[in-house]
Formats: C-alpha cells, sequence, structure tokens
C-alpha cells in the first residue's frame, strides 16, 4: 500500500514511528540509517513499521530517495 493512500490518521502514525525510530537509535535522517544498517529506504521503513507494530506500506514519497 501506498503511504499517500493510508488514511490520516495512520499516516501521522507511521510518520510519528519514523521520527522516533530515528531519534531512539540517533540517527539524523533515514539516509544514515540506511547506509549505517545497510538497508534500502523499503527494508528501513518495514523494519521501522514492523517493530511499531504497523501495517507495513511503501515509504511516503516526500522522501529523497524517490
Amino acid at each position: 500500500m501506498r503511504f499517500e493512500d493510508l488514511p490520516l490518521n495512520d499516516r501521522h502514525a507511521t510518520a510519528t514511528a519514523a521520527s522516533r525510530f530515528l531519534a531512539r537509535h540517533r540517527y539524523v535522517s533515514l539516509d544514515e540509517a540506511c547506509q549505517t544498517l545497510d538497508l534500502t529506504l523499503a527494508q528501513l521503513w518495514s523494519r521501522i513499521m514492523e517493530e511499531a507494530g504497523l501495517p507495513d506500506c511503501d515509504p511516503p514519497t516526500f522522501t529523497p530517495f524517490v
């Protein structure tokens, strides 16, 4: 599922989960996390969603990777 197709409250939850992941692991960006963990953006995003207990979706298109 595309991030943009999620209901507004689910988009908020996924964005919050990503922000918390970055802060908890002290990454300054998704790019830094991808490079450090040797993951693609899609793999990292799936990991973040899984850790947060949220359904998997594609990363938002506003990311610099898309």
